[in-house]
């Protein structure tokens, strides 16, 4: 009888440390998920409103925003500026924002800690993607990216990034 009281508390106790290690395992990215978080980013440089495109977007910004191996120095103030935007696409523009601050730690391990760099990067990207969805929608334009456009064509695009930490 003792042994049927037993077999349930062992059950119980396997389900659980089952569960604990998934989830454990859930909170680091694998290299594999970090690759694809690259190729997604660079793919919505080019392809901002494809459906597909950014479902894998959606997806790997999820993902990125469990785990607790990558952690990704945004600047407030460009996040703020993007979040904050009065523009359609504002949402494509500050997930983009993200998604290549990460890929640029994950492709340059080595500058984790240049901060300024990863930004300078994560906002060439935005722009890359800005000017992809304007190829599809020419009226579909933002003042504050226009401008950060035109830094970038004059080469004071980094030092428009001084707020930046």
């Amino acid at each position: 009888m003792r042994l049927n009281r037993a077999v349930p508390i062992l059950l119980v106790g396997l389900i659980a440390a089952v569960l604990t290690r998934n989830t454990v395992a859930q909170e680091s990215s694998t290299p594999e998920e970090r690759t694809q978080w690259v190729q997604v980013t660079h793919k919505l440089e080019s392809a901002p409103l494809d459906d597909g495109v950014n479902q894998q977007g959606e997806a790997a910004l999820k993902r990125l925003s469990d785990v607790h191996d990558v952690h990704v120095p945004l600047c407030p103030a460009i996040l703020s500026e993007f979040n904050g935007m009065k523009y359609t696409y504002a949402h494509t523009i500050t997930r983009q924002y993200m998604l290549a601050s990460a890929a640029f730690l994950i492709e340059n391990p080595d500058k984790a800690a240049d901060t300024k760099a990863a930004n300078l990067s994560a906002v060439e990207s935005v722009l890359k993607t800005y000017q992809a969805i304007l190829k599809q929608k020419p009226d579909a334009k933002a003042k504050a990216l226009d401008d950060m456009l035109k830094k970038q064509s004059q080469g004071k695009l980094k030092d428009s990034l001084k707020q930046c930490p």
